[in-house]
């Protein structure tokens, strides 16, 4: 028994009166048995409440996954290429569309300007009021619309 509990270590005293006392008395021996079967109770809730917890997120993780699979199997990614290239062809082709209106409708704006009538240094010219640049105009506002 010396060799078990050896006396002059603490944790072999402890030990050694907690063995004596549970040999002895009833009492304690009930008390123990008490606490040891609510500690294994509480152990057991506990290693339940983790299982519960694992189960719902490896539920969850599973849905994920699939959910990521089934995306990537929709997913076509040597179409992407090409439709970014079939859109900047489109984008450029309007664009130089619009240009060449542009240049049509603008271009000879000012090519049928002719001088004013009265060339009176006091009164101002109102090169609005000239019906080449009001056709024009309308012209364009008709195109934009």
């Amino acid at each position: 028994m010396k060799k078990l509990f050896p006396f002059n270590n603490p944790l072999g005293i402890v030990l050694t009166s907690a063995a004596l006392i549970l040999t002895i008395s009833p009492e304690a021996r009930r008390g123990t048995r008490k606490a040891l079967v609510k500690g294994m109770g509480a152990a057991l809730a506990l290693g339940d409440q983790v299982k519960g917890l694992t189960s719902g997120v490896r539920h969850q993780m599973t849905a994920l996954l699939s959910e990521a699979k089934h995306e990537k199997e929709t997913m076509n990614f040597q179409q992407i290429p090409d439709t970014m290239r079939e859109m900047k062809e489109k984008s450029v082709s309007k664009t130089q569309e619009a240009m060449t209106q542009m240049k049509y409708s603008v271009g000879s704006l000012f090519n049928d300007i002719g001088e004013p009538e009265d060339t009176d240094a006091e009164q101002p010219f109102n090169v609005m009021a000239d019906p080449s640049i009001q056709s024009k105009l309308n012209e364009i506002e008709n195109q934009l619309h």
